[in-house]
């Protein structure tokens, strides 16, 4: 059995992930073998591992039976014709990245972000700061989406205090099914954060900014793609929101000319979300579970179709 590996592993996650396979599995990574090689390997590879670029996936060899996904999302591939197996890495990244919105959150609220411009200016402000500065715990919140990144961040917006919503077209553990009562609801909403899929295409709108409380903060952890950012930066502007905290922007890199990078009220954490020490260690171990899934012809748990983009 032939993998090939389109992700960067070390040495000792290179072993830990070989020593977990059948004993004749043979694994060719992407970054020890030139481009022609690569396109062959591609061609002979059983098992593809990680996300190589579009234009070298659209003519998918037969040999492929199994891709193997390094991230959750994949709206790239949404139009890749491959008749194999596909699997996402599933909620690997949903503890991390709701850590990483919330601490943007509550930095946000309790003024960390202006305390270190402060600091760097050696600017000392004390108790100058006290009408900025809000209580978390008495926020009230609406999460877009219910899956297991909400479901995280709710839980630990719920030890704060925090009454919490979640919208969902048709989980029905969610509690808004509709934009219609998702606008009703947002005018007394004090905190807005994005958890959705790219198919959602600038679902945060004008019309839902306008909707938005006088004062209230947004925060996005859902694809960039799902807010409309000009309309955004506008709200930012106009005072109507206390300011932003996002892990994921239109364009990334961020351009250098983007209005975001200089506003004193926006949050930008570079879309690390996912990122930690131990990330590659995760990938591992999903990985492992869902070849091992697949070679046993057993129902894959992150199993995914390509086709749904997201």
């Amino acid at each position: 059995m032939k993998i090939l590996l389109y992700v960067d592993f070390d040495e000792k996650d290179r072993e830990d992930f070989k020593k977990q396979l059948p004993d004749k599995t043979e694994l060719i990574y992407k970054s020890d073998i030139s481009e022609s090689e690569l396109a062959d390997a591609l061609k002979d590879a059983e098992i593809l591992v990680g996300n190589p670029p579009v234009e070298s996936i659209n003519e998918v060899s037969s040999s492929l039976k199994f891709w193997q996904l390094e991230h959750v999302g994949f709206e790239q591939y949404k139009d890749v014709d491959f008749k194999g197996k596909v699997a996402n890495v599933g909620d690997i990244s949903a503890v991390p990245v709701a850590e990483t919105i919330i601490s943007g959150v509550l930095a946000f609220y309790r003024g960390v972000h202006s305390m270190v411009r402060n600091q760097l200016e050696k600017k000392w402000v004390g108790e100058e700061a006290e009408p900025s500065l809000h209580i978390l715990g008495e926020k009230q919140v609406i999460i877009l989406g219910s899956g297991a990144i909400s479901a995280h961040a709710k839980k630990v917006l719920k030890a704060f205090g925090c009454k919490v919503q979640t919208t969902a077209k048709s989980d029905p553990d969610a509690d808004i099914h509709s934009f219609e009562d998702l606008l009703k609801e947002l005018p007394e909403t004090d905190l807005v954060i994005n958890t959705l899929p790219g198919n959602l295409e600038d679902y945060v709108s004008a019309k839902f900014f306008e909707a938005m409380k006088e004062g209230s903060l947004y925060a996005s952890v859902g694809r960039g793609n799902t807010t409309d950012e000009e309309e955004m930066i506008k709200a930012i502007k106009s005072g109507r929101l206390l300011g932003a905290v996002l892990d994921v922007t239109e364009v990334e890199p961020l351009p250098k000319s983007s209005k975001l990078w200089t506003m004193s009220n926006v949050i930008l954490t570079q879309h690390t979300g996912a990122a930690h020490n131990h990330r590659n260690r995760d990938k591992v171990e999903v990985f492992v579970k869902n070849i091992k899934q697949y070679l046993g012809g057993k129902k894959m748990e992150n199993e995914v179709k390509l086709s749904d983009g997201y």
